[in-house]
């Protein structure tokens, strides 16, 4: 009687040996089919949006799940590796604020603290205004200063180290477009002063300390903040899209907007980061309530959507929340987020770049994100190069209309020639706005519209190229009927 309870014991455990010596190989099989998902859904995404070269890594629970890359980069095509570094775009923010957060924890400046305590040659044109302009105020992007005026001293493709203080200089006379600590309002502006404020509390540049402070107590390898050092540890320059097509950049690296958009990692370096963001790894490198600052949303910037001192955060507090941030260069595009509901967290490299390209890789970020979860994945919706195709159609017409004029100057009628001048005239006023009138609607100055959507600057300068040469034809004929009936 006794060996009975014994003998259901066994038979039991017998039952549920197989089932245990199954389970971590349908757990393999899984993770196979969902590493096969993405390759599938990745090279479909980089081949429909004519993408040379693409890094990407996923970490789950602070173990690396997924690393890989694709295509090619640079002048000599080389093989992209995971170890390739990209230049991130304004995901250098994040790790600026990282820096910051730094000085913060060592108790070398405080978050509300005025910038000119130690910048003192800090001023913008309200002079009272920048006196109050706090550290808090440039994590946050409400300082208030505008978008355009951030992007105004931006990627000017200076290879000097003193560049980021020549660059914040430059501010004095710009106007702010909201109070400090007011409005929300994006601007590189903020973090290339946060940029020279490591510079003057430091005395190195902006390059070293966060080699010294950042990189390298991160394990960040292949990431740099200058030029030489950047190329020295593998960086070479990306594409520019051309109609959807990539092409050279001929936009080069901008030692003045490394603190804002111009660092350089690669996909192996970016798991760190995320490694860091799940808290699990700190390594001491911040302390928790500098941490736990860090992620804080503390703008809210739309609906859901709020900043952090350097980052962004989605659906805060809940199942949903998404630590992230993009980043955009002339020549790439990237995409970092972390999930901390899900322990999920990835680093999206791509090395072409375009102001309308910009919305595809948000599409291909949560295509991951939902195969991880194990939904449908977003399919991106194919560029078309409408607004490039609609400017061709005018360019036509400007054209036509030029082989017309030249046709009629040498024409020996003569009508209407007040009707001419006049229409001399609006063509010449159109060609003189037609690029303040784009500036203007897009909110960017020349250079950011030159560097970020190269094809639609130059059917720009072709457009106000045609229009000049019609107003003048025009003015030529009006003028040379005149002539004529003068000397008759």
């Amino acid at each position: 009687m006794k060996t009975f309870p014994i003998f259901k014991v066994l038979l039991v455990c017998l039952l549920f040996i197989p089932f245990n010596l199954f389970l971590p190989v349908s757990q393999i099989s899984a993770q196979q089919d969902i590493k096969s998902t993405l390759d599938n859904y990745v090279e479909n995404f980089l081949e429909e949006q004519r993408i040379p070269g693409a890094s990407i890594a996923i970490v789950h629970n602070n173990d690396l799940f997924y690393s890989k890359s694709w295509g090619v980069t640079g002048e000599s095509a080389e093989k992209v590796t995971t170890d390739t570094p990209f230049a991130i775009g304004s995901i250098s923010k994040s790790l600026t604020g990282l820096g910051i957060l730094r000085f913060i924890d060592e108790g070398k400046v405080q978050l509300d603290d005025p910038v000119q305590k130690y910048i003192p040659w800090f001023t913008l044109k309200d002079k009272q205004a920048a006196s109050q302009i706090t550290i808090k105020h440039l994590l946050t992007q409400t300082s208030g200063i505008s978008t355009y005026s951030g992007l105004s001293i931006s990627d000017k493709e200076s290879k000097d180290l003193s560049a980021i203080k020549e660059n914040v200089e430059s501010l004095s006379n710009v106007k702010l477009t909201a109070a400090p600590g007011e409005k929300h309002q994006y601007s590189n502006a903020n973090f290339s002063i946060l940029g020279a404020l490591i510079e003057e509390v430091t005395n190195q540049t902006y390059s070293e300390y966060m080699e010294e402070q950042v990189f390298s107590p991160l394990g960040m390898k292949n990431t740099a903040a200058n030029e030489s050092m950047a190329y020295k540890k593998g960086y070479l320059s990306g594409y520019q899209s051309w109609f959807g097509l990539p092409r050279k950049s001929s936009v080069t690296y901008d030692n003045g907007g490394a603190p804002y958009g111009y660092i350089t990692a690669s996909a192996t370096d970016m798991v760190q980061y995320l490694r860091l963001l799940s808290q699990s790894d700190n390594n001491n490198f911040l302390s928790k309530n500098a941490m736990d600052l860090y992620v804080s949303p503390l703008v809210q910037t739309s609906k859901n959507r709020y900043y952090g001192l350097g980052v962004r955060i989605t659906n805060p507090n809940s199942k949903e929340e998404m630590i992230w941030h993009s980043g955009s260069n002339p020549d790439a595009r990237s995409e970092v987020f972390f999930i901390p509901e899900t322990g999920w967290g990835g680093v999206i490299l791509t090395n072409k770049s375009h102001i309308l390209e910009e919305e595809a890789l948000l599409y291909l970020k949560q295509g991951i994100i939902n195969i991880l979860n194990g939904e449908e994945p977003a399919e991106a919706p194919k560029y078309k190069p409408t607004i490039q195709l609609k400017t061709i159609a005018i360019l036509c017409l400007l054209f036509a209309m030029f082989i017309y004029l030249l046709i009629k100057a040498k024409s020996k009628k003569s009508k209407k020639r007040r009707v001419w001048r006049i229409f001399g005239m609006i063509l010449l006023v159109l060609a003189i706005i037609t690029v303040p009138i784009l500036s203007y609607s897009t909110g960017s100055p020349w250079n950011t519209i030159r560097s970020f959507s190269p094809d639609i600057a130059f059917l720009t300068i072709l457009t106000v190229t045609l229009l000049t040469l019609n107003g003048l034809l025009s003015f030529y004929i009006s003028f040379k009927r005149h002539q004529k009936r003068q000397l008759l």
